[in-house]
């Protein structure tokens, strides 16, 4: 790590500033101790790992803190290397210069459509008015497009600017040990491997779902000291016990990763990284102690498969599923079976026009007894049988649906 060359002040709080090229550190340095003062938006500011706008953020990160340390990178360098984690990433600034063109082109949209409403207000006979409306609807639509494509840009550009380093793609998981589980081995990960050990008979022995090379890939800390890698764990004592997995490498296969974990009670997926995972088939297969799972980060838009994915997550009374893109999906067969503490969920967002099999879907899920699913579609499933077999609080009156396919379904 490159020693720091400048510290300032700014809201009261030291800055220290380090730099990508050390022949290059004074000559930054100095070109942002000088952008401090004049325009400190036309710098690229990196914060763990994240590119943030420097005046919007900087408030809130420096709460409660009386020194704050980061990289700063101006646009005069082409690429750089992280001193963290070493990797070059080179800067495309003609991504920011279209953003910047995307939004000129929202302001004077808005413009246009601000001086349209005036003069309908001007000219207020009937006919004109409508006339007028039906101009103003046309503008508002394109604005609504433009501003899809503008956010979706900006989102693009903050994964092009992301650091990528040894701890930022992890997983957090909380374990309760009772008294009679002490010096026992618990399961603690799985791998699709392992699983065929669980269950030999299994079907599922296509080679998609074999992941093992992969999940040994992954590091271990329990109450942040390493362990050697295994799919088992002795605890010594009872009590709640935190596991950090740290993954190397970007994962394509989660299938099956905690089948069997039993005594997993909480699992925080925030900072997993699953952008290139195209598999997660039994990933929650009877975690049976699971009461929440934090999934508000998690990218599933090249996931094809999620059979079986919380199957037997008996305990589960509550899941956020808002941020998943299901569009890609194909297998969504036995996905919540058995999950018969959950008592509402809403499936509004997925989009399953790619579905071939919602064989069991909703299986046993005895307590639910609201269900959104006003976004389905079914036209290319072939498989939905025994879909809402077991589900005894559910009735026609509270399945959201348009899908007719689907409530002809249920019985």
């Amino acid at each position: 790590m490159l020693e720091a060359n400048v510290i300032f002040t700014l809201d009261g709080v030291d800055v220290t500033i380090q730099c990508s090229k050390e022949d290059k550190i004074k000559d930054i340095c100095q070109k942002f101790a000088n952008k401090v003062q004049k325009n400190i938006n036309s710098l690229l500011f990196l914060y763990e790992g994240n590119q943030l706008n420097f005046l919007s953020s900087f408030k809130e990160l420096a709460k409660n803190k009386n020194e704050i340390k980061v990289l700063v990178y101006t646009k005069e360098d082409d690429d750089f290397t992280c001193p963290k984690c070493g990797e070059k990433i080179k800067l495309n600034t003609e991504k920011i210069d279209d953003i910047i063109l995307s939004i000129n082109n929202l302001k004077e949209i808005i413009d246009s459509a601000k001086l349209l409403i005036e003069n309908m207000i001007k000219v207020s006979t009937e006919n004109n008015v409508n006339i007028q409306l039906k101009g103003v609807n046309l503008i508002l639509n394109t604005l609504n497009e433009d501003i899809k494509k503008t956010k979706e840009k900006v989102k693009n550009l903050l994964n092009d600017y992301q650091i990528k380093n040894e701890d930022n793609n992890y997983i957090l998981a909380e374990i309760i040990i009772e008294d009679e589980d002490v010096n026992k081995n618990k399961r603690i990960l799985n791998s699709f491997e392992e699983y065929l050990r669980i269950d030999p008979d299994s079907k599922l022995k296509d080679k998609i779902y074999n992941n093992e090379d992969e999940i040994k890939k992954c590091e271990i800390h329990i109450n942040d000291e390493l362990i050697p890698f295994n799919y088992f764990h002795k605890f010594k004592t009872k009590g709640k016990y935190i596991i950090k997995y740290i993954f190397k490498n970007n994962l394509t296969n989660t299938a099956f990763m905690f089948a069997g974990c039993s005594s997993l009670n909480n699992i925080d997926l925030s900072n997993f990284n699953t952008n290139n995972v195209t598999n997660m088939a039994g990933m929650f297969l009877v975690c049976i102690s699971l009461n929440n799972i934090n999934l508000s980060n998690f990218n599933t838009n090249n996931v094809t498969n999620m059979l079986g994915m919380f199957q037997g997550c008996s305990s589960l009374n509550n899941i956020n599923l808002s941020n998943f893109n299901t569009k890609n999906v194909t297998s969504m067969d036995d996905m919540f079976y058995g999950c018969k503490s959950l008592n509402n969920i809403d499936l509004s967002n997925f989009n399953t026009n790619n579905v071939t099999n919602m064989n069991g879907m909703f299986y046993g899920c005895s307590s639910l007894n609201n269900i959104n699913l006003s976004n389905f579609n079914t036209n290319n499933v072939t498989n939905m049988a025994y879909m809402f077999d077991g589900c005894s609080s559910l009735n026609k009156n509270n399945i959201i649906t348009k899908d007719k396919k689907l409530l002809n379904n249920f019985k």
